[in-house]
């Protein structure tokens, strides 16, 4: 029932949300992209709350998981072109493609870290996993992503 609501407070939020943010975006590159990344982002602030201030990790595992599925959907996101229109993407992650695919893979393998361990239930290990995710996220952005 949780998970159902969850679930529907998401929808709802990110296609409303969706329509008024990107309306002025036509590059589909950056709408795709955009899209997944606020998908991570409402996975990671529901762990930090669950893992983290306490408010129950009942949900870490599921929310691990669809942060590991966002990911799976990035396929190109970033093909050339699409540093054109409303993007904090920086000009680097064109001209450093490999560096910029490097920090990608380590920030999927940390989510999948942290998948498997919010299945084991040990919540120290778990919060070590979100932790370092956070890490990757933060090395990709100082790296790649306009403020």
């Amino acid at each position: 029932m949780k998970k159902l609501a969850l679930l529907t407070a998401a929808v709802v939020s990110l296609s409303s949300l969706s329509v008024a943010a990107l309306a002025d975006e036509t590059n589909p590159s950056i709408v795709h992209r955009q899209a997944i990344y606020k998908i991570v982002s409402g996975h990671m602030q529901d762990l930090k709350a669950g893992l983290l201030l306490k408010g129950g990790a009942e949900n870490a595992a599921w929310n691990a998981d669809a942060i590991v599925d966002a990911f799976k959907h990035m396929g190109n996101a970033y093909p050339e072109g699409s540093d054109k229109g409303e993007t904090k993407a920086k000009a680097n992650i064109w001209t450093e493609r490999e560096k910029f695919q490097e920090a990608g893979k380590k920030a999927f393998g940390a989510a999948v870290a942290l998948a498997e361990a919010t299945k084991t239930g040990d919540q120290a290990k778990s919060i070590d996993a979100f932790k370092a995710l956070g890490g990757a996220c933060k090395a990709c952005h100082e790296d790649f992503r306009k403020d």
